[in-house]
C-alpha cells in the first residue's frame, strides 16, 4: 500500500456523490479510501453507496455520535498505507490533487506531510463578500506559517502515530491542534500548489456566525491562538472607548483605525467579485465590513464559551 484517502462526513448528501467522483477521477489512484459517516440523517450514506457503486477501494463506515476527530481517527485506523491524505466533502479538487500531495512529500523525505490551500470559490454576491472576509488569497499566504487544513492535507503515518492522531476530546479546531502538535515535535509541512482546493463560503449570516463561533470555541477549549483572541477583544474595547468620545479628533481616529482594520477584507473583495459570475461589486463591498464584524463577534463569544469548558486529557 502506498497512499490512503480518509474523510468524514455528516449530512453531506448534496456533495457526497461529487466527492466520490472527484476521488475516483484522481490521476493517482489511492490504494485505500475510507469515508466515515458520523450519523447522517439526510441520506448521505445512501448517496455514498450509490456513488461508490462497488469500487473495492472504497470502505464506507458509520459511527453515529462521533465527532470529526473520532471519525478521522477511525478512518485512518482502517487503513495501512504509509501516506494518509485527508479531505472533506464540499471541496473542489483538481485531478492532480492527490498526486501533488504525494509528490510534495516524496521530494522532501524529512517532511511530516504536505497540504493545499483552502481558497474561496464563491457563487453569489454574498459569498464573494464572505470569501473576502473569511479566506486569504493564495498570493497572500506564507506557506511556512500556514496551518494545514484537513480539507486538503497528507501526513506520513509515522507522524500521526507519534502525536497520537486527532484529539477526540476536541470537537472543533482539531486540525489546528494536530498541526501544532506536529510542529512541536519538530515536524513541518510542504505546500503542494496542485493540491489547493476551492470551497464555497457559507451562504447565510447565521451559518457563517455558527461556523466562526464553533471555530473559536475550539480555540478556547484547547487554549489555542490566545494572543490573537486577546488582541481582538482589545481592539474592540479600544474602538468602543474612542467611539464614546464625541470630539472630531476621536471620531477621525476611529475612522482611520476602522479603515486599517477592515482594509484587508476590502482589498480582497474585488478579486472575489471577479471570480463570481454576476456578483454586484457595490453590494459585496458594503457587505464585507459588516460580515467582518459579525465574524469577530462570533469569535469573541465562541472563544469565551470554549474557555468555560476548557479541558485537556
Amino acid at each position: 500500500m502506498i497512499v490512503a484517502v480518509c474523510a468524514t462526513v455528516k449530512n453531506e448528501a448534496a456533495d457526497a456523490a461529487s466527492m466520490v467522483r472527484s476521488l475516483m477521477e484522481q490521476d493517482l489512484a489511492a490504494d485505500e479510501i475510507v469515508i466515515v459517516d458520523g450519523g447522517s440523517t439526510d441520506g448521505t450514506l445512501e448517496a455514498l453507496q450509490a456513488a461508490v457503486n462497488g469500487d473495492s477501494r472504497f470502505s464506507l463506515r458509520r459511527a453515529p455520535g462521533s465527532n470529526i476527530s473520532a471519525g478521522r481517527n477511525l478512518a485512518i485506523g482502517a487503513t495501512t498505507a504509509p501516506l494518509v491524505a485527508v479531505t472533506d466533502a464540499g471541496l473542489t479538487r483538481s485531478p492532480r490533487w492527490l498526486q501533488s500531495l504525494v509528490d510534495a512529500v516524496q521530494n522532501e523525505p524529512r517532511a511530516a506531510g504536505s497540504f493545499g490551500y483552502i481558497l474561496a470559490a464563491p457563487k453569489t454576491t454574498f459569498e464573494a463578500a464572505l470569501g473576502a472576509v473569511a479566506l486569504p488569497l493564495a498570493r497572500q499566504i506564507d506557506p511556512t506559517r500556514y496551518p494545514p487544513s484537513s480539507g486538503s492535507a497528507l501526513f506520513r503515518r509515522e507522524w500521526l502515530e507519534r502525536v497520537g492522531g486527532y484529539p477526540e476530546w476536541l470537537a472543533h479546531g482539531e486540525d489546528l491542534w494536530l498541526d501544532r502538535e506536529i510542529w512541536r515535535a519538530g515536524g513541518w509541512f510542504r505546500h503542494a500548489p496542485g493540491a489547493d482546493v476551492g470551497i464555497r463560503p457559507r451562504s447565510t449570516v447565521r451559518a457563517f456566525f455558527r461556523q466562526y463561533f464553533l471555530y473559536a470555541a475550539g480555540d478556547g477549549h484547547a487554549g489555542m491562538l490566545v494572543p490573537r483572541h486577546i488582541v481582538r477583544f482589545a481592539a474592540y474595547a479600544a474602538g468602543l472607548t474612542i467611539f464614546q468620545n464625541p470630539s472630531p479628533a476621536a471620531r477621525l481616529l476611529l475612522i482611520l483605525l476602522a479603515g486599517a482594520y477592515l482594509g484587508r477584507s476590502l482589498r480582497r473583495t474585488p478579486t472575489m467579485v471577479r471570480q463570481t459570475a454576476g456578483a454586484n461589486p457595490l453590494v459585496a463591498a458594503t457587505l464585507a465590513p459588516v460580515l467582518r464584524i459579525v465574524g469577530d463577534v462570533a469569535k469573541m463569544t465562541g472563544f469565551v464559551a470554549g474557555l468555560s469548558r476548557r479541558w485537556r486529557p
